[in-house]
């Protein structure tokens, strides 16, 4: 498991998705999970929240946790083939522990609230690839193009007000 925290929250606007980017603690590996909005606004009070804002569920649900004596401990998050992300909220009781599955979004905003550690499996990051190749492995020229030019290249003082081309 990877010990993750909530780095952003952003909305593409193009796909109609909130877009929830994790970070790994002591790390450099982020994942990036898009999600429907509808499910993120819980997520997106909690993250802009002030201390004194209240949230009408999930204060019921805090007095619920103390009244029963249930600490959540946890948040697990996972990939699942052909499911996608599951977010599992692990609790901690006299009874033992339980977890709890919900969505990932809802997760990330009780981890917030109750400040408890985000896990991530590394099952999350197995199917990861990169977005493409890197401009030193192309060998289109666009690399030695890019060693020959300069600013001047872009200056407007060019013979009929035109840049100059290469």
């Amino acid at each position: 498991m990877v010990l993750m925290r909530i780095r952003e929250m952003t909305s593409c606007r193009e796909h109609k998705q909130s877009i929830i980017v994790l970070e790994e603690l002591g790390g450099c590996r982020t994942l990036a999970i898009a999600a429907e909005p509808d499910e993120t606004a819980r997520l997106a009070r909690e993250l802009h929240r002030a201390p004194a804002d209240e949230h009408p569920i999930y204060d019921f649900l805090d007095r619920m946790l103390q009244r029963f004596a249930i600490a959540p401990t946890r948040i697990t998050l996972e990939y699942v083939p052909d499911a996608g992300l599951v977010g599992a909220v692990s609790f901690r009781s006299a009874g033992g522990d339980e977890d709890i599955s919900c969505y990932p979004s809802d997760a990330l905003a009780l981890s917030m609230r109750m400040k408890i550690p985000v896990y991530v499996s590394e099952t999350a990051f197995s199917h990861v690839r990169p977005f493409g190749p890197a401009v030193q492995d192309r060998d289109d020229g666009l690399t030695e193009w890019l060693e020959r030019i300069s600013p001047a290249d872009f200056c407007s003082d060019a013979p009929n007000g035109s840049a100059s081309a290469d």
